[in-house]
């Protein structure tokens, strides 16, 4: 009976997810808190609206944005701005997508990469500790308190009845199906941003850093002009060739990704120099985000 539980749960997400989003996740399996996720949406879909009203929408393709890391998973959006959330898997180093970090990518912010939580269980006690999932992403810098609690009066007092019973029941589904329980966001926040800036050994300019114990202290020196000239791509080659570790090619390509705004379909010389790097550091998940799903 379990397995063919199971065998149902899979055909259900293969059937709600498209053929771009499963190949986003590459060689790692769709965590079974998605499965049960995509279920609870789709039976609110069924019911004549979605979880966008909490402003977590399941996400059903792979629709990156260029400032996106190539090492995270999207799961799910807000319905706004272009901001989603993904599995951060730290280019292949976390083993189970259910213990992986939780970032926030909103395209149209300062900045665009924000760390939202240490895993999906605690992501999802913070989405049941706002009125608005979409919040964690305008409080994330936030430090004040008081102002946090009036806009979130405020945004309470301005949502129709029907709406504010309806996130209540959705909330009260994640608290008992998924053990989510609240929170306090603000100190949450800030508290898991300086585990991860403790923890990196090498800082990048996502704020994303790289994980690994023997990285140096080298970083490449992008131009500030963004240019892409000869000299340039030059100078990268031969820093990523005399660079001492792996985690120095990381953050390049962190770096490189969130410096340059690269276009898949008109791909640049930073752009088939990002490609090539992965491919000889056996990136291949990555490779397949950013250059090969077909969008």
């Amino acid at each position: 009976m379990k397995k063919m539980f199971s065998l149902y749960r899979k055909v259900f997400t293969m059937n709600r997810m498209g053929s771009s989003l499963r190949q986003a996740y590459g060689s790692y399996p769709i965590p079974l808190v998605i499965h049960r996720l995509l279920e609870l949406s789709q039976e609110y879909t069924a019911k004549g609206f979605d979880m966008s009203w909490i402003g977590f929408r399941m996400t059903g393709s792979y629709a990156p944005y260029s400032i996106t890391p190539p090492d995270l998973i999207p799961f799910a959006e807000t319905g706004g701005g272009g901001i989603h959330f993904g599995f951060l898997t730290d280019f292949g180093k976390v083993k189970n997508l259910e213990s992986a970090a939780i970032v926030c990518v909103t395209p149209t912010n300062d900045p665009p990469i924000r760390l939202i939580a240490r895993n999906m269980a605690e992501f999802l006690d913070l989405v049941v500790s706002v009125p608005h999932a979409e919040h964690l992403e305008s409080w994330w810098a936030c430090t004040d308190e008081e102002m946090k609690r009036q806009e979130e009066a405020q945004f309470e007092a301005e949502s129709p009845v029907p709406i504010t019973q309806t996130r209540k029941e959705i909330f009260e589904r994640l608290r008992s199906e998924f053990g989510a329980k609240p929170r306090a966001v603000l100190p949450y926040l800030r508290e898991v941003l300086r585990e991860r800036e403790s923890s990196c050994s090498l800082l990048t300019l996502d704020g994303l850093g790289v994980m690994d114990e023997d990285a140096p202290s080298e970083r490449f020196d992008f131009d500030a002009s963004r240019a892409e000239t000869k000299r340039e791509l030059s100078r990268m080659r031969t820093y990523l060739s005399n660079a001492s570790s792996t985690a120095a090619k990381l953050a390049f390509i962190r770096d490189a990704n969130y410096w340059y705004v690269l276009d898949r379909d008109q791909p640049s010389p930073v752009f088939k120099l990002l490609r090539e790097t992965m491919l000889s550091l056996d990136l291949q998940d990555e490779a397949a985000r950013l250059f090969d799903i077909d969008l």
